[in-house]
């Protein structure tokens, strides 16, 4: 019997309630978004996002480890045939980790790192689309999210100075 995406959802509706996206949403609105997320199960060692490649969705890590990392610009006196790669940062299920919010607001949206799965991944999925179609519609949801990014983003920005 497969689990569909709402079981899946729900038996993590916890962990939802840690992530730092959903700060000061009570489980009523945190249920609005999961109702338009997807859920993706992927492989271990996996490029799940390509750094420049485009790209709108929101991801949550829900189980799993990945590795974000980034093209570094070398010298052009540097004669190089191989991307070179600097790993920023690895995050797991225990650091309740959302990516992916960058590309919300861009255009287009090129996304700004490559996230490489250490072990296998369940990460839930929302598009743009329907994220900002939430916002339209819940007000105060639109607004209490798009703060909790602008604050990942400040804190993210801090780490990386």
């Amino acid at each position: 019997m497969k689990i569909n995406d709402k079981e899946i959802l729900d038996s993590k509706i916890d962990y939802l309630k840690k992530v730092s996206l959903f700060k000061d949403l009570d489980e009523k609105k945190i249920r609005i978004m999961m109702a338009k997320m997807k859920v993706e199960r992927i492989d271990a060692e996996k490029i799940f996002i390509k750094e420049g490649s485009v790209g709108s969705d929101l991801y949550i890590l829900l189980e799993g480890e990945v590795e974000i990392s980034k093209s570094l610009v070398l010298p052009e006196w540097i004669q190089t045939a191989q991307t070179q790669e600097k790993s920023l940062v690895h995050l797991s299920e225990k650091h309740y980790p959302f990516f992916g919010e960058m590309a919300l607001y861009e255009e287009p949206s090129e996304r700004s790192a490559s996230i490489i799965t250490k072990r296998p991944c369940l990460m839930a999925r929302i598009s743009k689309h329907d994220l900002f179609k939430i916002f339209e519609t819940d007000h105060e949801i639109g607004m209490i999210v798009n703060r909790n990014i602008a604050a990942e983003l400040v804190n993210r920005l801090g780490k990386a100075n």
